[in-house]
């Protein structure tokens, strides 16, 4: 599977990047202040994708800026999820089928 390089989320570019993450013990990881979702090089498909859907919606939230509320505000979780991680996700799966 080629992963596409950048994303739009919510009208901003995140980047998307392959790399050894065993040492780190993880998947993958999304950063906000460098808007990169970095994913391990040494997946298979399924949990490629399955990392990449994890990230983007890390990314969603914290774009969105329900990621930084103190409390669970669950409308805005929704909202974030409709709004932001869905339409950016089904952009996503269009570029990689």
């Amino acid at each position: 599977m080629t992963l596409p390089k950048t994303i739009r989320v919510a009208g901003q570019t995140v980047k998307i990047k392959t790399r050894d993450l065993s040492d780190e013990s993880c998947y993958g990881f999304y950063s906000h202040s460098r808007k990169m979702i970095f994913v391990h090089n040494d997946l298979d498909e399924y949990n490629t994708l399955t990392t990449l859907r994890h990230e983007l919606m890390e990314a969603s939230l914290c774009i969105s800026g329900v990621g930084f509320c103190e409390k669970f505000e669950q409308e805005a979780v929704v909202r974030c999820m409709d709004e932001v991680f869905f339409p950016a996700y089904e952009r996503l799966l269009k570029r990689i089928e």
